[in-house]
């Protein structure tokens, strides 16, 4: 299956990275725990565990993990997508955790403990219950046959920028999560990228920005042509072409040193295409040509169109019935 979700491209894409995914454990499981861990035996596992209709509001991880006893561990990541919390999560966690322990017997393993930790960037402080037995009413006498287990949480709306830990890295990473969902994501924008420059070797620091921009590009938010051109000129011109297509790049440029109309859109225009062709392949001349005929205004609405189509054929249909209404 394709992912199609822009948080949820970037997140697998971060994380996936043995470094940075033990950095962020290091820096917000409880102490407790990352003393009994051996974080550098952290490995990645393929599968994901989460229902197909609920994939567009959540990401998961899964990793295996020593204990410094030597017993095996597991550490299970689900990012929610959503700005909002859900009161719900600790059961959807129990039905995950339950495919893991599943997938363990399956696998002739024995049943190992999972320690969940719940990644949330929403711009409302997280409110729900972290223990399943608190879903369920008080019984007298009855708690024993609840199940007993709470997530752990790292909640992004709580906590201020100049307290958010980990190196250079990831701390740019969760200023990004925490940004994109929030209004003005364009002015933190800049000061994202400053943090990412300082990383070293230089072409590491700008994959990491163009992963950046891809994402915030992909990502409903109000970022405008203007805040990526500025973060563009910040970077340099020797720099600024290895990070967007040449098409991208020339429309930008003509937008700056003409500052007319017809560049933003025609920058516009292209960076719908480098979206359509990250989520679903390259266009056909179709949908090309109904891109083309879109005006400034209709190039708005595309946006919201492509993020929430399942194919390049929906995307094309939807376009049509825009420009037919417009009529």
């Amino acid at each position: 299956m394709m992912i199609s979700n822009p948080h949820d491209r970037y997140f697998r894409e971060i994380f996936s990275d043995p470094v940075v995914a033990q950095d962020l454990l290091r820096n917000y499981l409880p102490a407790a725990v990352v003393e009994s861990l051996d974080l550098t035996t952290l490995v990645l596992q393929k599968e994901s565990f989460i229902d197909e209709d609920l994939r567009q509001h959540f990401t998961d991880l899964l990793y295996t993990v020593q204990q410094k006893n030597g017993a095996p561990a597991h550490v299970y990541i689900l990012f929610e997508h959503k700005s909002y919390p859900d009161r719900l999560t600790s059961f959807q966690l129990l039905r995950y955790l339950v495919r893991i322990w599943e997938r363990m017997l399956r696998q002739g393993e024995p049943l190992t403990p999972i320690i969940p930790l719940v990644f949330y960037h929403g711009v409302t402080e997280w409110n729900a219950p972290r223990s399943f037995a608190d879903l369920l009413p008080a019984a007298e006498g009855l708690a024993a046959y609840a199940p007993h287990f709470h997530y752990e949480l790292l909640d992004l709306s709580a906590i201020p920028e100049q307290q958010i830990k980990g190196e250079v890295l990831l701390r740019a990473v969760l200023l990004a999560f925490r940004s994109v969902l929030r209004p003005h994501v364009g002015v933190r924008l800049l000061d994202i990228v400053r943090l990412l420059s300082e990383l070293t070797p230089e072409r590491s620091a700008l994959q990491y920005i163009e992963t950046l921009l891809r994402y915030l590009v992909a990502a409903p938010s109000d970022l405008t042509m203007a805040q990526i051109r500025t973060v563009l000129e910040t970077v340099g011109k020797e720099k600024r072409t290895m990070l967007i297509s040449p098409a991208a790049q020339e429309w930008l440029e003509q937008g700056r040193e003409e500052g007319v109309e017809r560049g933003l859109e025609q920058g516009k225009r292209q960076l719908l295409l480098d979206l359509i062709t990250y989520r679903f392949g390259a266009p056909e001349p179709a949908l090309r040509a109904a891109l083309d005929a879109c005006n400034r205004e209709q190039l708005s609405a595309v946006s919201h169109i492509v993020l929430d189509a399942s194919s390049a054929a929906e995307v094309l249909r939807n376009i049509r019935r825009m420009a037919l209404a417009d009529v």
